[in-house]
């Protein structure tokens, strides 16, 4: 019979080659053990990575969607609560008018322009909100706030309005000061874009456009006749003072009147929350859903994983104790 032997040197090399392998193999599984994933996911998805490589780039996509949801849901909370200050503000302001009727004094007139100055700086101060830095009522111009300031605007318009020869007069360009293109409000007062802001893409064919400007014709109304009550107490207006009464009162009425205008931009951005709070919802469950497949595809099974490990250890303790003995061997040993 023959036998096949190796030198001392190179047993002890073949026994320390095992135990680095034995020694990979456990730090493998332990890793496995402890993350609950595989560590050579070509090995155990036999080479086809496709599958996870589509996954990855689902999830990938649905977290820009999930971004863009959040962005859009924090835009449009902003924006409604920013339209909400206008309508009270200006209903409060349209009935203090109202109420001051053609009989109101000169002091409760006073007392009317000072409140009408101040509602309106808080209604520009409302329609310039930003969030993370972008204006909301700009358009695509977020990087500038919509609107100048309450002094620049009713500035401007006292400048528009010197020399009118009488309330006709004083009104046309006021009309024209607001309505017109080419008028103060559009050159002047009003910085923000007449393109629209890009819509939030939130996958599945579903985006949503927050598209309210503070040129909006409705707002631009209310805006005017919040600036015709504050100016109407200025001395250089060619008016008597019952015609400035009247021009105030007038003025309520109809900015109470633009109230359903508001109401109604408010209901179709209350749409588009609602859009929005459903998309986000789609998303969170798709993102969900990939995610337990992807978690199928490179989970370590635990009970396997453990047993593997078991085994290992076994072995690795086995090949220690042989390697201990094999060091202890000598001739006299082997003789004796």
């Amino acid at each position: 019979m023959n036998f096949q032997t190796i030198g001392d040197l190179a047993q002890s090399f073949a026994l320390r080659r095992q135990g680095l392998e034995l020694r990979q193999q456990m730090d493998r599984l332990g890793l496995e053990l402890s993350s609950g994933r595989v560590a050579d996911l070509g090995r155990h998805l036999s080479g086809n990575l496709l599958p996870l490589a589509d996954i990855e780039h689902e999830l990938v996509l649905l977290s820009g969607h999930r971004t863009a949801a959040r962005e859009a849901a924090t835009d449009t909370g902003i924006m409604q609560a920013s339209l909400d200050r206008v309508q009270r503000a200006t209903t409060d302001l349209a009935t203090q008018a109202i109420t001051l009727g053609p009989v109101g004094t000169t002091r409760q007139l006073s007392s009317l322009v000072v409140n009408a100055t101040e509602t309106l700086g808080s209604v520009i101060g409302a329609l310039n909100s930003e969030a993370s830095g972008r204006a909301l009522f700009s358009g695509a111009q977020t990087d500038t706030s919509p609107l100048v300031s309450a002094e620049t605007l009713l500035s401007d318009v006292r400048n528009t309005l010197s020399g009118s020869a009488n309330e006709a007069e004083m009104k046309a360009r006021l009309d024209m000061f607001f309505e017109s293109a080419s008028g103060g409000f559009q050159t002047l007062i009003y910085r923000g874009a007449t393109t629209e802001v890009s819509p939030y893409q939130l996958g599945s064919g579903e985006s949503v456009a927050l598209d309210i400007r503070a040129d909006d014709p409705t707002l631009r109304q209310a805006l005017k006749q919040m600036v015709l009550i504050a100016v109407s107490n200025d001395p250089d207006l060619p008016l008597a003072a019952a015609q400035r009464v009247a021009l105030a009162a007038d003025a309520g009425v109809t900015l109470l009147a633009h109230q359903d205008g508001l109401t109604e931009i408010r209901a179709n951005l209350g749409a588009a929350e609602s859009r929005i709070e459903q998309s986000a919802s789609r998303i969170a469950a798709e993102i969900s859903s990939f995610e337990i497949v992807r978690s199928e595809l490179v989970s370590a099974d635990a009970f396997e994983t453990a047993v593997e490990l078991e085994q290992v250890q076994l072995q690795l303790e086995t090949l220690y104790t042989i390697t201990a003995r094999a060091s202890r061997l000598t001739l006299l040993n082997f003789l004796s």
